[in-house]
């Protein structure tokens, strides 16, 4: 049902309801929240599971994981010695694998 106003010089102006409800993102409080929240926490949790967050010699790097999963995602590689290698491999590998394409890339410049 539309609601009658009254404009300042006597006129009755129709508006309906509809023009004043708000976008679902906007009118859905906590729901709308909690939507949000679980987007953000998958976009975390996919960043956890497919990079290495990586302290090396050359500074901070993110290098992509060659197995998806949590082991080793943050790691302080640059007091590593060569046990700590062997332990941590799939750090080296991806570590080597982000040098091999760093190297391609610059073939082609």
């Amino acid at each position: 049902m539309a609601k009658k106003r009254t404009t300042s010089k006597g006129r009755r102006k129709t508006t309906s309801n509809k023009s004043k409800e708000l976008p679902f993102i906007l009118a859905g409080g906590l729901s709308a929240f909690f939507i949000v929240g679980v987007i953000f926490l998958a976009i975390v949790i996919g960043l956890l599971f497919n990079y290495h967050f990586l302290l090396t010699d050359d500074g901070f790097q993110v290098v992509e994981k060659i197995h998806w999963g949590v082991k080793d995602t943050f790691a302080d590689t640059r007091d590593w010695g060569f046990k700590d290698w062997v332990q941590h491999d799939e750090v080296g590998k991806a570590l080597l694998n982000s040098e091999v394409d760093r190297a391609k890339k610059k073939w082609f410049e």
